[in-house]
Order: structure tokens, then C-alpha cells, then sequence
């Protein structure tokens, strides 16, 4: 029976947030202010083997084509069963593709090559060279993740190399791409993700440098009181939008779903970042607040996976709406709409 813009029966993809701790400060990630450890929300907390089992029974599994671990804020490097997990899915489906995007910065040989034993396909974040890849991985030191990289390779694990350009490195795009190849990466993606400017501050709320041209304020006191005190209603963000003409839902399309760490259910990670309670003093504030009432039963540690599907009906009936004041869902048009002026 059909409950919403998916069947479970259909379900091939699952996106998995397998942890919300990470052991980095990137300073555009959602988990910190710029690089300072503040909490916006979101629960710390990592998915164990006995949730993932109860979560995922072995019949689900089998229909699976693809997992991709990668979550809105945590790094499986952060979860001491993140080995456990990827060999229960490989127990259950030899021929399902596991995907496993990580800092790469933590843990001991065992688990890499654990990971390759199990043919995970592992998406290192590596953002330049020595000099450069710490200037947005914070904490992460770039011999530890080329060293984990090695030994995952050397054991038979295909890696990927990401790499996020930015000003200050994009001179290093070429000898990483070379590296890449020397090293036995299968692999050189670039990504462009827009992060140009921004202060990044160190965990004692200290400017530590800058990123770009950023020249505006670094009182970080200052900075944070916007971001704790302030109230982002919709009419804040929606100013400058214009509604889609179509949306092209990456649920239906890719026959997938977003499980968080806690076991919440929804149909993508833009709509999971946890929206009954992330959010202050930016974007998803106003954003998840169209949500909250749309959500219902949908936890996988509670029930299982077909039921907590369900609530999807609420998010495909708002793609009706014509305008987002009566509840057309910004989060939607922004990451999968078409724009009616384009």
C-alpha cells in the first residue's frame, strides 16, 4: 500500500547519519559556530550495532541497493561500532554498495581494514596538503588521514579522494589529484561548495584565521549573541526566494531514505537536521519549523521503518501549496526546485 511518495517495498537507498560526534570543527559544518563548539540543537549521539540491527532486519537489507554513511553532523570515525555496522550490512547483502564519507582523521589500523575486508567504498575529505588541509578540517591532521588512507588502500579498499576547494588551496588542486593517483585512490573529486569567506574560531573561542576575504566582525561574543538571541522567522529568509515551478524529489528519484542517529526517519537529509529542535538563530530555524507539525511516529527504534514512512504524505502535500506564508516548504525548493523565473 502506498502511504506516501515512496513505498517501502520500493526503498533501494538509504542515506544513514551513523553518528552526530565528530572529532572536527569545520567551520561551515551545522554542529559548531564557525569552527566554536556550540550546540544548535541537535542530540550527541552515536547509532549502536543493536539499534542498527533492530532498525535494519535482514529482509530490508536484501532489497537494499546502496548505503551511504554520511550524516548531517557526525563522522563514523566517532562511533566504536562503525566497523560492526558496515560488516552486519555486508553479512546481510554480499552484493549491496557501501559508501563511507569520512574526515579520516581517527582510529587504528583494525578498523581500516576492517572497512576494506567489507568493501566499503570510503570517501576521504582531504583538502589540500600538509599546509593547507587543517585550515578547514580542523583538528584532523593531514599525515594521520594519508596514513589511514594507505592502509585502507593497501588491504583493498577502494577510496575516493574529496576535495573541497577554496582560495587557499586550489593551487594544490593538480599535486593532490597526482597524489591521489600515486597513492592508489580510484578516484579525485572536487568539489565547489560556495565556502569562500568566513572567521573560523578555536575551541577557547579565539580567532584562529580567516577563510577568504572575510573582513567583517571576529568578536566571536558579538557574533554569538546573534546567533543564540535572535528569532529567524520564515518572512526573514523567504524575502529574496522565489517559489519552484517543480520540484525533482531526490526520495523518488533515487528510491532513498535519511535515517538520523537517533533512528528519526525522513526522506532526505535536507530534512533531517533534526527539526524539532536544531535550528537557532539561522536558516533551519524557520525552515524546520514548517516541518514540526507535518512529523509523526517516525522514529525506527519505535516502530518499523514502513510505519515511520508514512508522514512523507505530509511533506508531498505541501509541494501543492503555491506560496511558502501557506506552507510550501522552503527546505524542498531550495535543494530540489526548479526556479519559475529561470
Amino acid at each position: 500500500m502506498k502511504y506516501s511518495m515512496i513505498d517501502y517495498k520500493d526503498i533501494r537507498q538509504i542515506h544513514l547519519e551513523i553518528a552526530t560526534l565528530c572529532n572536527a570543527r569545520c567551520p561551515w559544518c551545522p554542529r559548531n559556530f564557525w569552527g566554536y563548539p556550540l550546540n544548535g540543537g541537535y542530540p550527541e549521539l552515536y547509532l549502536t550495532l543493536e539499534h542498527t540491527k533492530k532498525i535494519f532486519n535482514q529482509d530490508f537489507l536484501k532489497q537494499l541497493t546502496r548505503i551511504r554513511i554520511n550524516g548531517n553532523y557526525g563522522d563514523i570515525v566517532m562511533n566504536p561500532d562503525g566497523e560492526h555496522i558496515v560488516e552486519y550490512f555486508r553479512s546481510s547483502n554480499k552484493d549491496i554498495k557501501i559508501q563511507v564519507n569520512t574526515n579520516g582523521g581517527a582510529r587504528k589500523s583494525d578498523f581500516w581494514k576492517s572497512l576494506a575486508k567489507n568493501r566499503a567504498r570510503v570517501c576521504f575529505a582531504i583538502d589540500g596538503l600538509a599546509d593547507t588541509h587543517s585550515l578547514y578540517r580542523q583538528d584532523t591532521l593531514w599525515r594521520t588521514v594519508i596514513k589511514n588512507a594507505k592502509t585502507f588502500i593497501a588491504n583493498g579498499g577502494e577510496a575516493v579522494w574529496q576535495f573541497i576547494q577554496f582560495d587557499h588551496n586550489s593551487h594544490q588542486i593538480n599535486a593532490c589529484k597526482q597524489m591521489s593517483k600515486d597513492l592508489g585512490f580510484v578516484k579525485f573529486k572536487v568539489i565547489n561548495g560556495n565556502r569562500t569567506n568566513a572567521p573560523v574560531f578555536n575551541k577557547n573561542g579565539s580567532l584562529s584565521h580567516v577563510i577568504g576575504n572575510y573582513n567583517e566582525s571576529t568578536d566571536l561574543d558579538q557574533l554569538l549573541e546573534s546567533k543564540t538571541q535572535d528569532q529567524i522567522l520564515l518572512e526573514d529568509i523567504i524575502d529574496q526566494k522565489t517559489e519552484s515551478n517543480s520540484l525533482s524529489c531526490e526520495t523518488i528519484n533515487d528510491k532513498s531514505i535519511y535515517i538520523a542517529a537517533n533512528g528519526d526517519v525522513s526522506p532526505c537529509c535536507y530534512l533531517g537536521f533534526y527539526p524539532k529542535t536544531y535550528g537557532k538563530g539561522n536558516y533551519f530555524e524557520a525552515a524546520n519549523k514548517q516541518l514540526i507539525s507535518l512529523i509523526h511516529e517516525n522514529n525506527a527504534l519505535e516502530y518499523d521503518i514502513e510505519h515511520c514512512i508514512k508522514w512523507f504524505a505530509n511533506v508531498e502535500k505541501k509541494w501543492k501549496e503555491k506560496t511558502y506564508k501557506n506552507g510550501r516548504l522552503v527546505i524542498c525548493d531550495d535543494n530540489c526546485g526548479s526556479c519559475k523565473n529561470c
